[in-house]
C-alpha cells in the first residue's frame, strides 16, 4: 500500500512539473517583441549603424515590434537582413522576456575597385560591396578590372599581399594591364613594381622582399622608378 501511495505521489509530482513547464512555455510564447537590441561582431560597425540595422529589421516584417513571438519567422527575417550588401552575416534570437537580439557581422573590405564606370569594394570573401557614405577605409585601390574573372584574379593577389604585414602596408595600389600584367603602387619610394602575371606569384613576392631588405636602407631605392619582377631569378630596376 505504501508503495502504491509513493508511486501515485511520484506520478503527481511529474505531472505537476510537466504542467508547470507547459504553462511557462505557453506564457512565454504569448509574449510580444518589446525591444530590439543590435550588436556588432568584433564591434565592427563603421559602414553600418544600429539605427540602420533597426530599420532593416523593422522593414523585413510588418509590425515587428509588439508582434507575438510565435508569429515571427526568424529565419525569414535573417534572410531579409542578409540581403543588405554591407552585411556578411546576421543571426537573430528572441529572449524569454521578449527582446529580439540581432548579432550582425559587417563585411570587411580588402580592396577598392574603380573600373572607370563605378567604384566599389571587394570584401574578405571576394564579394563585391558598395561604397558607404558613412565611412571610407584604407585599402589598396585597384584599377583595370572590368569583369568577375578579373575580380577573382585580383582577390587572389590581395590575399597573397595580406599574408605579409610588410606588403599590407607597402602596397597601396594595383593596376591590371590589358595584357594581364599587374603593376603595384608603393607607399614608400617613388617606384612602381611590375609583377607581371600571377604565375609564380609567391616566388616573385619573396624575391621582391629579399631585394627590399638589401636596398631599404640605401639611397638607391629612392632613385628607382620601376622594379621589374617578370624575369626569372632576377630583379631588374629602372632609374
Amino acid at each position: 500500500m505504501k508503495r502504491l501511495i509513493l508511486y501515485i505521489q511520484v506520478l503527481l509530482l511529474i505531472a505537476g512539473i510537466v504542467f508547470l513547464y507547459a504553462f511557462a512555455q505557453h506564457k512565454n510564447q504569448q509574449h510580444n517583441i518589446k525591444e530590439i537590441e543590435v550588436e556588432f561582431v568584433e564591434n565592427q560597425h563603421t559602414f553600418l549603424s544600429v539605427e540602420m540595422v533597426n530599420k532593416l529589421l523593422i522593414q523585413s516584417e510588418t509590425n515587428l515590434l509588439n508582434k507575438q513571438k510565435t508569429l515571427i519567422n526568424l529565419h525569414q527575417v535573417e534572410q531579409e537582413v542578409r540581403k543588405n550588401k554591407m552585411i556578411e552575416n546576421a543571426e537573430l534570437f528572441i529572449t524569454p522576456s521578449g527582446k529580439l537580439k540581432a548579432s550582425i557581422t559587417q563585411r570587411v573590405p580588402v580592396a577598392r575597385l574603380n573600373n572607370g564606370i563605378k567604384a566599389y569594394y571587394l570584401d574578405r570573401q571576394g564579394v563585391a560591396m558598395p561604397l558607404s557614405a558613412n565611412y571610407s577605409t584604407r585599402v589598396p585601390l585597384v584599377t583595370g578590372v572590368i569583369n568577375r574573372e578579373m575580380e577573382n584574379e585580383v582577390f587572389f593577389l590581395i590575399q597573397k599581399l595580406d599574408q605579409n604585414e610588410f606588403y599590407k602596408k607597402q602596397i597601396i595600389g594595383i593596376h591590371r594591364k590589358i595584357n594581364g600584367d599587374y603593376l603595384l603602387n608603393t607607399r614608400i619610394g617613388r617606384h612602381k613594381v611590375l609583377l607581371g602575371n600571377l604565375d609564380n606569384v609567391d616566388n616573385k613576392l619573396k624575391k621582391l622582399q629579399v631585394f627590399y631588405k638589401k636596398e631599404w636602407e640605401s639611397d638607391n631605392l629612392k632613385k628607382y622608378k620601376l622594379i621589374n619582377l617578370k624575369f626569372n631569378h632576377q630583379v631588374v630596376c629602372s632609374k
